[in-house]
C-alpha cells in the first residue's frame, strides 16, 4: 500500500507511532539519574547533589512514570519544570530545599497522580498546581507553611488525601477556605501544627473521612460549625496545651474512630448520644484528678456506646481491680491496657465480665505472674499481647482456658526456661513469640502441646544447643526463626518432623559445620538463611556429606558474612539444590570459587557475591564458573576490589538481565566481556575507575547507542586516566579510528629491518672493507714487491678451532715427529706472535711458508678467517705461479655445500684434495700422498726463527 492511499489519520497515527519507537531508544544512561533495575520507567536521581533541575532531567526518557529526586539541593522548581516528563503519575521532591515552586512548574504533568513535597522550605503554597487535575495525594508535611493561597488546590479535582502535617499552620480557617474546593477530598493530615482553635464559619466538606489534628494546641473541640457528614475517623491526641472544656461533636454522624490520647479533655463533654457509630476509641493518658483515675466518669461514656469495639486505654495508671470495673462496662472485642505500670498480677478473673473478648494488650506493664484464672472466661480470645513485661516463667495451665487462642506474643521477657505445661490447652494456637527473652535451652517437651502451631519466633535469645527432635511436634510449622543465638551445635535430627516448614532463620550463630543429617526432615523448606555464621573450608575436595543434598525444595539461600569468610566452597558444596533460585555469597571477606560449584544449580535466578573485598586482594572468578547458570537473570557482583574481567566468563549467561558491578577497580570493559548476553537490559558499572583511551572506546560508544541496556549514571562516569577531570562520554575516540595495529606493525618493522641492516653493514660490509683492503695489501706486495727470501716452514697449516685436535694429535705428529724427511709446520697458537695484528701474523706465516695446508671441514666453510687464509694463499699462487695450495679433507662436504665458497670450489675442481680415511689402513697412503704434495725440500735450520713483520 501506498503512503498516498492511507488516510490522513491513518498517517498521523503512522507519525505518533513513529514518535513513540524513537523516544524509547533515547541514550540509557545519565549523569544524575539511573533507571530501576527491574522496571525501566522507574527513575533515581537520589543524593546526587543536584542544583539544577532542568540539567539533571533534561535527558530522562518521556516514557518515565516515577521519578524520584530525593535528597539533593533543588531550591526552586521553574515554569515548565517537567514538560518533557508528560507520562509521570509519580513524583517525589522530598528533603530539598525547595522555597519556591514557580506557577506552572507542573502544567504538563497531567497524569501525575502522587506528588511528595516533604522536607523542603516552602512557606506558602499559591497558584503552583496548575495541570495536575489526577493528582490523588499531595504531601506537604515538613515544611514551613504558614499560609495557603484560597484557590491553591483549585486545579487538584481529584486529590483524595492532602499532608500539611509538621508546619507552621495557625489558621484552621484558612485551610478550611483552601479546601473546600476539593470535591473529592478524602484524608486531611494536619498533624503537629500549631492550630489552637477550630473555624466557627459555616462550612461543609462532604468527601472527608479522616481529618487529623494531633499535636496541636487546641482549647475546644467544636465543629459545630463544620459540616463533616461523612467523616469516620477524627484523631485529635496529643493536644495538651489546656484542658478541653468546649467539645461538640454533633455534626460528625458517621464517625467510628475517635483519637483522644493524650489530650486533656473532659470526658462529660462527650455526649454518647453523637457517637452512636463509634467503634473505636482511643483515650490512652487521660487527666488524672488528684492523682486518681474516675473511672466512674469513662464507664459512664463507656456504657452509652453501644456499638464500641475497640478501647485504647494506656498509660491511666490501672490495676487489676480497675479492670474489673472497667469490664463491666462495656463488651468489647479490643481492649489495650498496654504501659500500665501498676499491673503486676492478674490471678483473679479480672476479665470475666468480656467474655466476647478477641484482642486483648497488655504490653510494657509490670507483670510478673498470671493465673489460668485471669482469662477463664475469655473462649473468645485469639490474640493475646504480653511482650516487655517481666515474666520469669509461667504456671502449668497459664493459658489453658484460651481454646481458640491462636497468637500468642511473650517477646521482651526475662523468661530462661519454657515450661511445656503452660501452653497446655493452646490447641489451636498458630503464632508463638518468644523473641528477645533470655531463654538458654529447648527441647522436644517444650512445644508438645502445639500441634497446630504455624510460626514460632525465638530470635535475639540465649540458646546454645539444638537437641534431637526438638521441634517433632510441630507438624504444621511453617516458619521458624532462630537468628541471633548462641547456637553452636544442632544435633542430628533437630528439625526432625518439620515437614512443612518452608522458612528458616538462623542467621547471626556460631555455626561452623555440618553433617549427615542436619537438614534431615526439611524436604519443603524453601528458604534458609545461615548468614553472619562462622561457616569455613579450607580446601575444594568434594565433600562426603553435602549440607544441602536433602533440600530438594529450597528456593533462597543466604550464606552471607561469615566470619573470616567461606574461605573456600567445595566443589560439591551445593549439590542437590536443583531448584534454588536465588544464592547470597556476599559480605565474606575470603571467598574462592572454582569452576564447578554452581553446576548443580540450573534453575538459579539471582546471585549475589558483592562486598568480598579485604584489603588490596580482589575475588577471584573462575572463567568456567557460570557457563551452566542458564537462568540467571540477576548477578551482583559489586564492591570486590575486581580489577579485570576474562573475555567470555559470563558468555553462558543468555538469560542475564541485571548485570551490576559497580565499586571495583575495573579499568577496561570491551566487547568479549558481555559476549552474548543476549537479554541484557541492566549493566551497572557506577564507581570504577575507567579509562578513557581507545581500549574503552568500544564500551564508550555501545553505552552510548545502545537501545537495550541501560547504564546507570553514565553521563557522570569520570576518566580515572589519563585526565582524571574531564568524563568517558567526552573522550574524543578520532585517534582511535586509525588503524592502530598496522602503525604498529610499520613501525616495529621498519625499525627492525634498519636494526637489522646496520648490524649487517656492521658485520659485513665494514668487515668486508677491512678484508678487502688486508686484501689489496697482499696483492700489492705480492705483484710489487716481491722479493727473493729464504721460507721458514715448509707449510702453513689453515685449520679450525673445532679441527685442532686433530691437528696436534694427528698431522703435527705425522710430519714433524714421524718419518723422513722432516717438515716443519707453521700453526696459529703455536707459531704466530703474540701482540701482532692478525692479519699481520696470517700474511707473514703464508709468505714464509712453501706450501699452505687447508685442513677443510663442515666448520671450516663457516669461518671467516679460513676463508681470508684462503684468499691470501691463492693471490700467492697467482703471483708466483707455483702450487702452494694443499687440499686435506676430514669429511666429505657435497659440492652444493662449496657453492657459497667459489674459490675453494674452483681450487677443488682444478686441483686434487686428500681426504682422510677413516680406515686405519689406508692412512700411511695418506701420509705418504701428504709429504709427496710438500716435496722433498727441507727448510734450512739457520731460518728456523719466528717471524717478523718486515
Amino acid at each position: 500500500m501506498s503512503s498516498e492511499s492511507l488516510l490522513p489519520s491513518q498517517q498521523l497515527r503512522l507519525i505518533f507511532i513513529g514518535v513513540c519507537l524513537l523516544s524509547l531508544v533515547e541514550s540509557y544512561g545519565f549523569r544524575k539519574c539511573t533507571q530501576y533495575e527491574l522496571n525501566i520507567r522507574h527513575v533515581f536521581c537520589i543524593r546526587k547533589e543536584i542544583t539544577n533541575l532542568t540539567d539533571a532531567i533534561g535527558d530522562i526518557p518521556r516514557y518515565t512514570t516515577h521519578l524520584n529526586l530525593t535528597q539533593n539541593q533543588i531550591q526552586v522548581l521553574p515554569p515548565h519544570s517537567f514538560a518533557n516528563l508528560s507520562a509521570l503519575v509519580d513524583l517525589r521532591l522530598e528533603w530539598n530545599l525547595i522555597w519556591k515552586i514557580d506557577k506552572g512548574a507542573f502544567k504538563e504533568l497531567g497524569n501525575l497522580t502522587f506528588l511528595n513535597l516533604v522536607e523542603n522550605k516552602i512557606e506558602s503554597v499559591n497558584n503552583s498546581f496548575e495541570g495536575l487535575s489526577n493528582l490523588e495525594t499531595l504531601l506537604l508535611s515538613h515544611n514551613f507553611i504558614t499560609y495557603i493561597h484560597k484557590t491553591a488546590f483549585v486545579p487538584l479535582v481529584k486529590l483524595k488525601h492532602l499532608s500539611l502535617s509538621r508546619n507552621h499552620i495557625t489558621n484552621f480557617s484558612n485551610i478550611l477556605e483552601a479546601v473546600q474546593h476539593l470535591p473529592c477530598l478524602e484524608y486531611l493530615d494536619l498533624t503537629n501544627n500549631n492550630i489552637i482553635s477550630l473555624d466557627h464559619n459555616p462550612r461543609s466538606l462532604v468527601s472527608l473521612t479522616h481529618l487529623s489534628l494531633q499535636g496541636n494546641k487546641l482549647k475546644e473541640l467544636n465543629f459545630s460549625a463544620l459540616s463533616l457528614p461523612n467523616l469516620t475517623t477524627l484523631d485529635v491526641s496529643q493536644n495538651r496545651h489546656q484542658v478541653i472544656q468546649n467539645v461538640d461533636l454533633e455534626t460528625l454522624p458517621q464517625l467510628r474512630s475517635l483519637n483522644l490520647s493524650g489530650t486533656l479533655v473532659k470526658l462529660e463533654m462527650l455526649l454518647a448520644k453523637y457517637l452512636q457509630n463509634l467503634r473505636e476509641m482511643d483515650i490512652t493518658k487521660l487527666d488524672l484528678r488528684g492523682g486518681h483515675l474516675n473511672l466512674n466518669t469513662v464507664c459512664c461514656l463507656l456504657k452509652n456506646l453501644p456499638t464500641l469495639e475497640a478501647l485504647v486505654f494506656q498509660k491511666n495508671a490501672m490495676d487489676a481491680g480497675d479492670i474489673k470495673h472497667l469490664a463491666n462496662c462495656t463488651r468489647l472485642l479490643s481492649l489495650d491496657l498496654s504501659q500500665n505500670s501498676d499491673l503486676v498480677h492478674l490471678n483473679d478473673n479480672e476479665f470475666v465480665a468480656m467474655p466476647s473478648l478477641q484482642s486483648l494488650h497488655l504490653n510494657k506493664c509490670q507483670l510478673s505472674f498470671i493465673s489460668n484464672k485471669t482469662w477463664s472466661s475469655l473462649q473468645n480470645l485469639t490474640a493475646l499481647h504480653l511482650s516487655h513485661n517481666k515474666f520469669k516463667s509461667f504456671p502449668d495451665f497459664a493459658f489453658s482456658p484460651l481454646k481458640g487462642l491462636q497468637s500468642l506474643f511473650l517477646s521482651k521477657n526475662p523468661i530462661t526456661e519454657l515450661n511445656h505445661m503452660a501452653f497446655h490447652g493452646l490447641d489451636l494456637l498458630k503464632e508463638l513469640n518468644l523473641a528477645e527473652c533470655w531463654i538458654v535451652m529447648i527441647d522436644s517437651s517444650s512445644f508438645v502441646h502445639l500441634t497446630n502451631l504455624e510460626s514460632l519466633d525465638l530470635r535475639l535469645n540465649n540458646i546454645h544447643t539444638l537437641k534431637q527432635r526438638t521441634f517433632q511436634f510441630l507438624k504444621k510449622l511453617k516458619v521458624l526463626i532462630l537468628s541471633r543465638n548462641r547456637l553452636e551445635v544442632i544435633e542430628e535430627n533437630a528439625f526432625f518432623g518439620l515437614t512443612h516448614l518452608y522458612y528458616l532463620d538462623l542467621a547471626y550463630n556460631s555455626l561452623s559445620g555440618f553433617h549427615l543429617k542436619l537438614f534431615l526432615g526439611l524436604e519443603n523448606l524453601e528458604v534458609l538463611n545461615l548468614s553472619y555464621n562462622r561457616i569455613t573450608y579450607e580446601t575444594t575436595r568434594t565433600l562426603q556429606f553435602p549440607p544441602f543434598k536433602n533440600l530438594k525444595s529450597l528456593k533462597q539461600l543466604n550464606l552471607e558474612g561469615q566470619n573470616h569468610g567461606i574461605q573456600v566452597v567445595p566443589t560439591n558444596f551445593f549439590q542437590g539444590l536443583n531448584c534454588l533460585q536465588e544464592l547470597f555469597l556476599g559480605k565474606n571477606s575470603m571467598i574462592f570459587l572454582d569452576h564447578l560449584q554452581f553446576d548443580p544449580l540450573v534453575n538459579l535466578t539471582k546471585l549475589d557475591i558483592s562486598g568480598t573485598k579485604a584489603g588490596d586482594r580482589s575475588l577471584y572468578l573462575n572463567t568456567s564458573l557460570f557457563q551452566k547458570l542458564k537462568r540467571l537473570k540477576m548477578l551482583r557482583l559489586e564492591n570486590n576490589n575486581m580489577e579485570s574481567l576474562t573475555p567470555g566468563m559470563f558468555s553462558g549467561l543468555e538469560s542475564l538481565q541485571v548485570f551490576s558491578l559497580r565499586f571495583n577497580n575495573l579499568k577496561v570493559i570491551n566487547q568479549s566481556h558481555l559476549e552474548n548476553l543476549k537479554s541484557l537490559m541492566y549493566f551497572d558499572l557506577y564507581g570504577n575507575k575507567l579509562q578513557c583511551n581507545c581500549d574503552n572506546m568500544w564500551f564508550k560508544n555501545w553505552s552510548i547507542n545502545t537501545a537495550v541496556v541501560h547504564i546507570p549514571y553514565l553521563g557522570s562516569y569520570p576518566c580515572h586516566q589519563p585526565d582524571t577531570q574531564s568524563l568517558l562520554i567526552d573522550f574524543d575516540d578520532a585517534m582511535c579510528n586509525f588503524d592502530l595495529g598496522k602503525i604498529y606493525f610499520f613501525s616495529s618493522f621498519s625499525l627492525v629491518l634498519t636494526t637489522m641492516v646496520f648490524s649487517w653493514f656492521s658485520a659485513k660490509i665494514i668487515s668486508s672493507l677491512w678484508y678487502g683492503l688486508y686484501i689489496f695489501r697482499a696483492w700489492y706486495l705480492a705483484k710489487w714487491h716481491r722479493t727473493e727470501k729464504e721460507f721458514i716452514y715448509d707449510a702453513f697449516v689453515s685449520f679450525t678451532a673445532t679441527d685442532e685436535q686433530w691437528v696436534y694429535e694427528e698431522l703435527v705428529p705425522a710430519l714433524e715427529d714421524g718419518g723422513q724427511p722432516k717438515f716443519k709446520l707453521c700453526l696459529h697458537h703455536r707459531d704466530f706472535e703474540p701482540g701482532m695484528d692478525i692479519f699481520e701474523n696470517i700474511q707473514n706465516a703464508i709468505d714464509t711458508s712453501r706450501k699452505t695446508l687447508c685442513v677443510v671441514s663442515n666448520h671450516y666453510l663457516h669461518s671467516e678467517w679460513c676463508r681470508l687464509e684462503v684468499q691470501l694463499a691463492s693471490i700467492k699462487m697467482f703471483y708466483e705461479h707455483e702450487d702452494v695450495i694443499i687440499l686435506i679433507f676430514l669429511e666429505e662436504i657435497p659440492n652444493y655445500k662449496l657453492s657459497s665458497y667459489h674459490r675453494l670450489r674452483k681450487l677443488v675442481n682444478r686441483q686434487t684434495f686428500i681426504t682422510w680415511p677413516d680406515n686405519v689402513h689406508e692412512r700411511p697412503l695418506f701420509w705418504a700422498r701428504i709429504r709427496n704434495a710438500l716435496g722433498n725440500r727441507t727448510v734450512e735450520k739457520d731460518n728456523a726463527q719466528l717471524i717478523v713483520a718486515e
